[in-house]
């Protein structure tokens, strides 16, 4: 139902993790049932983290392993106006109480082709797939990239993933100015040290032009979420994490309620990771419901 793209201005910007975690919780916290994806090419390692095998490890053999699922068959099925909820789960690896779908990426291994194939042709697969999921989660190239823009053209909500670094905030207002304009933009900084002079409050107030409280969250560096990476068992860590012996997530039923049970400056590395990750999310999800709310609307003349 909505779309949710995550793209950056420079690679290196921590945006795979930061979409990882932000679609995590979005599944087990407020059990929005959400598709992850990306449009990467080369120089990613999306899946790697999730599915419990590190990707360098894998032989050549053995890179088949997504052969008959991911994108490519997806798109395939889109191409035959087959691309329905039973059929796009197929196409996805999916975990075990959760609602959670990962979508692999492309096995071509010639660029000519995956952009001739694919390329061209996942804007309409990302379509036929909204009615199957409340969430389409999807990891764009970085920079001024033809097809990352034609997604930014038609999110729900743009990410903007960042460290905090001058110069790329500086860069970033410079040449994306089209992009930063949209009212739909959500400023992400991940890797997060709040010692920084360059911290959330304070870019708040230096480029307040765009970034405000509403639409600006961070994603603390945690060491047990980069074990976990390394690991590949991040939902593992994240289911975990997220749960409390004195909580049944399930017993609440307004995901406004802070489920960490946490206070607002937690002590712990982890805590603060879980609380201020939970936090981005619901600003995010607070930011589709808008828009729904607003297409609704326009759609029924009101």
């Amino acid at each position: 139902m909505s779309k949710i793209v995550f793209w950056s201005p420079f690679h290196g910007q921590g945006q795979t993790s930061n979409l990882h975690i932000i679609s995590l919780i979005a599944c087990l916290i407020f059990n929005k049932k959400t598709l992850m994806m990306h449009t990467h090419f080369t120089m990613n390692n999306f899946e790697g983290p999730l599915i419990g095998k590190c990707m360098e490890r894998l032989s050549t053999d053995d890179n088949s392993i997504f052969q008959d699922i991911g994108i490519d068959a997806a798109v395939m099925y889109s191409r035959m106006n087959q691309l329905v909820g039973d059929t796009l789960e197929s196409c996805c690896i999916t975990f075990p109480n959760t609602n959670l779908l990962l979508l692999p990426g492309t096995e071509i291994k010639n660029r000519e082709i995956f952009e001739r194939d694919i390329s061209s042709t996942v804007c309409r697969m990302i379509k036929h797939s909204e009615n199957c999921v409340d969430i389409i989660a999807i990891d764009t190239n970085s920079g001024n990239d033809s097809l990352s823009i034609k997604l930014i053209s038609s999110a729900d909500v743009i990410v903007v993933n960042l460290t905090q670094r001058r110069y790329v905030l500086k860069r970033l207002f410079m040449e994306y100015g089209d992009i930063m304009s949209n009212k739909n933009v959500f400023f992400l900084f991940g890797k997060y040290d709040k010692n920084s002079a360059y911290n959330i409050q304070n870019c708040r107030r230096k480029y307040r032009k765009f970034i405000r409280k509403e639409n600006s969250g961070v994603i603390p560096y945690c060491t047990k979420f980069m074990d976990a990476q390394n690991e590949c068992n991040i939902i593992g860590m994240v289911s975990k994490g997220i749960h409390n012996k004195d909580i049944e997530i399930s017993k609440f039923t307004n995901p406004v309620i802070k489920l960490f049970n946490l206070r607002q400056n937690a002590a712990g590395e982890t805590d603060e990771f879980f609380n201020q990750a939970y936090n981005s999310t619901r600003k995010i999800i607070n930011m589709l419901n808008i828009t729904e709310e607003k297409f609704q609307k326009e759609s029924s003349g009101a």
